[in-house]
């Protein structure tokens, strides 16, 4: 049996790292980090990852057709675009992104259906999906760049950009205003909730046929792109992460999305993050090791993800035996030079 454990927003950016992880109690994470075969990876954002490591190779990927067919809806040949209801905040004088959990409900989703679905009617037709997600299927493929949200919450507000990004920059700003005199915001703010102020372009594209003969194991996770994404890759999805322990009495191969780390991350709350790391550390790491001393696991692999790194380590039974390969601590890990990438 494999295990593959995946911690997006475990790596910051060195220096607040270094600050952030030297005195914390990692025994578990430093001894894989330490016998295990580490590899640097470009850093890619959550959604691309998750999308390469499954099979779809598009880039950038098509996630609104991807997330439409996780929500039970059949995308077929169409071009679909994300056009997701957020909050924007003033961070130093730069709109930034809020990961501030929105609690949008099936009836604000239809206001805003109504409301929007004349303003995008000459790019095509606009549909609410799950709260929270809304999508323009058009009639042309759009030439805009446009990153994923997770890769930007807390962030500056990045501008999209291609051919088509001043055109969708003013459709934009168009909601924005018809946002803004809408009802439900108003009620939002009177009851001390964060309003809707903005729409989110992203992911556009046409769902890929599946050539590839499906070869990843199941996958856990509460990800929104991740129950599309099984199904489009031909493997068996869960969005409830049970306790370790029924997890490998399963004895099959499995790929856990464990994103505690992310919020913490992305708000740059420090003391979050340690303390989340910790329950790592102890509810997942050290049992995980356990068992593979044990022979209950012959593989583990950890995959962390940074917006300025990422690494991939895989730890087996026989790499466990080469006893000269020190522990190595979180804090000390620096990637080579040639490997960095800009966030």
């Amino acid at each position: 049996m494999s295990f593959h454990l995946i911690l997006p927003g475990l790596l910051w950016p060195n220096q607040a790292l270094r600050d952030t992880a030297y005195d914390l109690p990692l025994p578990s994470l430093s001894w894989l980090l330490g016998r295990g075969r580490l590899r640097w990876q470009e850093p890619l954002a959550l959604e691309y990852w998750l999308c390469r490591e499954l099979g779809c190779t598009q880039q950038p990927p098509p996630a609104a057709a991807l997330r439409l067919l996780g929500e039970g809806v059949d995308p077929g040949s169409d071009i679909w675009l994300c056009i997701d209801p957020v909050h924007l905040h003033f961070a130093q004088g730069h709109p930034c992104l809020s990961g501030t959990e929105l609690g949008i409900t099936p009836d604000e989703m239809r206001q805003l259906g109504a409301a929007l679905a004349p303003l995008f009617a000459e790019l095509g037709e606009f549909k609410t999906g799950a709260p929270g997600h809304a999508y323009l299927k058009l009639r042309t493929v759009p030439q805009l760049l446009s990153a994923p949200p997770s890769s930007v919450i807390g962030r500056s507000h990045p501008l999209p950009s291609g051919a088509d990004a001043p055109h969708w920059l003013r459709l934009g700003n168009a909601a924005q205003m018809l946002l803004h005199s809408l009802p439900l915001n108003a009620e939002r703010e009177a009851a001390g909730r964060p309003t809707l102020n903005s729409l989110w372009f992203w992911g556009a594209g046409v769902l890929p046929e599946r050539t590839a003969a499906p070869g990843s194991p199941a996958i856990i996770g509460r990800h929104p792109l991740l129950p599309g994404l099984s199904a489009w890759a031909g493997i068996a999805h869960s969005p409830t992460i049970a306790e370790l322990a029924a997890l490998l009495n399963e004895r099959h191969a499995t790929q856990l999305l464990l994103d505690d780390l992310l919020a913490p991350t992305q708000q740059l709350d420090a003391n979050a993050w340690r303390e989340t790391l910790l329950d790592i550390e102890q509810d997942w790491l050290q049992p995980l090791l356990a068992a593979l001393r044990s022979g209950r696991l012959g593989n583990l692999r950890l995959t962390a993800l940074g917006d300025e790194s990422a690494f991939d380590v895989t730890l087996t039974r026989t790499a466990m035996l080469k006893f000269w390969r020190r522990p190595q601590p979180l804090h000390e890990l620096t990637a080579p030079p040639e490997q960095k990438y800009a966030p």
